[in-house]
């Protein structure tokens, strides 16, 4: 398999649930793999996550672990016949209830929609396919024109752009699914319909709750997060771009720009970030890819995503592997391309900043195999890998958890290392270089760590260190 530094995050659904499937997953280049918990139940997804950990062990990879909240998705409730055709011009209400009682009534699974909109405002069906105008409202129901017409059918999303209200990313539902999250340790949990910092704060309480420091990824698709992106992100451990839901928040033509400033900013931060939705549509029926997709996947690449995720291609789609293979090949043959862009040590903001981009800068200039992090947090890595240097990262970690974490940061590999009182660092991360046959005699490695080991997150040394026999 080529270098690649790009990570591969699959969803895993009924397509790839079995273990032989996410073997081959992993084989195929699959980094991390996401449940989503919009979908099937805790007991399916404790079997999904058994085999991943099974997997992982057995194969010797860092598999991630993140759990998708379905937050306060709205959602058309059970319709009497489908699809149900909703004609250009026509009349319909939106009614607070799970069952349809008529052909010109739409159920909600929502009891305060009322609350959301007002006249005027505009309400999408099926990702966007349906557009309808609010005419009239009352408690029970909203009155609104169908603009744009087509078929619906039961459980399919319903959004509301700049909706009213405050609702809370964090449903009771959710909370539920944190704690099944917790008690069997997931490693990221992702925060769907984040509006503001508020809602990352508050997912972290619920953690803090569970007695948990589990990281929070903000899944950036709602018009809000897009005017709030900057506490957004300083607050969450990660970013998700997710431009299904965020195309019909904020217009399809606005979504390339929004994904380019938030990777930017994610960058910037440190923040790993992911790219998401209709990576490779096509391919849920199709054996290979178009030019468009192929050009997406390389420019969201370019534009310095950590991670590419795939939703129904692995999860119910005809040709999981295969998408998994098309990303891995594009992502190697796009990086073959770009070039490490050093920044100036001396405006850094902190020592942690200068140390990271000073091992950037001294490995392209010894064209050192590799950056060796020693990490008891992940810091260390994030540090190095924030810079984007064009030298494969390798992160020692004692934390089997950070490990794992570390499998969506661009350009890692982790490993588990347990500390030694009595073997330097230097000679200790060596002995373990060789023991996973990384290095020969004469290459040469830099080590970034933090010495001596004092608090999490005190990166302070760089070594640069030739390997002698």
């Amino acid at each position: 398999m080529p270098l690649r530094y790009t990570k591969i995050v699959c969803t895993i659904g009924p397509a790839t649930s079995e273990e032989n499937m996410i073997v081959e997953l992993v084989k195929a280049g699959m980094d991390a793999a996401r449940l989503n918990f919009s979908h099937g139940s805790h007991s399916e997804h404790l079997q999904r996550l058994k085999s991943l950990r099974k997997i992982s062990e057995e194969l010797k990879i860092n598999i991630s672990v993140i759990q998708d909240l379905p937050g306060p998705k709205l959602r058309v409730g059970k319709l009497l016949r489908e699809p149900l055709k909703l004609e250009e011009g026509s009349i319909v209400k939106l009614s607070n209830s799970p069952f349809q009682q008529n052909d010109q009534e739409i159920p909600v699974l929502f009891k305060n929609l009322s609350k959301l909109v007002e006249v005027g405002s505009e309400v999408y069906l099926a990702d966007g396919t349906i557009r309808l105008r609010v005419i009239d409202i009352s408690k029970e129901w909203v009155s609104c024109r169908v603009e744009l017409g087509g078929l619906l059918t039961t459980g399919k999303g319903i959004n509301i752009p700049k909706a009213k209200g405050d609702v809370s990313a964090i449903t009771e539902e959710d909370i539920e699914h944190i704690k099944f999250g917790v008690q069997n340790e997931v490693d990221y949990i992702a925060v769907s319909f984040v509006r503001s910092a508020r809602d990352i704060l508050r997912a972290k309480e619920v953690l803090k709750g569970f007695n948990s420091d589990i990281p929070v990824i903000a899944k950036i698709e709602k018009s809000e997060a897009v005017e709030n992106i900057q506490e957004i992100v300083s607050s969450c451990d990660a970013v998700m771009v997710a431009r299904g839901d965020l195309g019909v928040e904020i217009g399809i033509e606005n979504v390339p720009l929004v994904q380019k400033k938030v990777i930017k900013l994610a960058n910037l931060l440190g923040k790993p970030v992911i790219t998401a939705t209709q990576i490779l549509i096509s391919m849920l029926s199709q054996p290979t890819p178009t030019r468009a997709e192929v050009s997406d996947i390389a420019n969201a690449i370019l534009d310095g995503t950590d991670a590419l995720m795939l939703s129904e291609e692995t999860a119910v789609g005809k040709y999981p592997l295969e998408a998994v293979r098309v990303l891995a090949r594009v992502a190697a043959s796009t990086e073959r391309e770009m070039v490490y862009q050093p920044k100036p040590v001396i405006d850094a903001e902190s020592v942690e900043e200068a140390i990271g981009r000073a091992a950037c800068q001294v490995a392209n200039a010894v064209k050192a195999k590799f950056i060796v992090a020693y990490t008891r947090s992940g810091s260390t890595a994030r540090l190095i890998a924030k810079h984007r240097p064009m030298i494969p990262i390798k992160a020692f970690t004692p934390n089997t958890k950070v490990a794992r974490r570390l499998s969506i940061v661009w350009g890692t590999e982790s490993f588990y290392a347990q500390e030694s009182a009595n073997a330097p660092l230097p000679d200790m991360v060596e002995e373990h270089l060789k023991k996973l046959d990384l290095v020969r005699q004469g290459d040469t490695v830099i080590v970034v760590a933090g010495m001596p080991t004092g608090p999490v997150g005190s990166t302070n040394m760089i070594r640069v260190q030739k390997i002698e026999k």
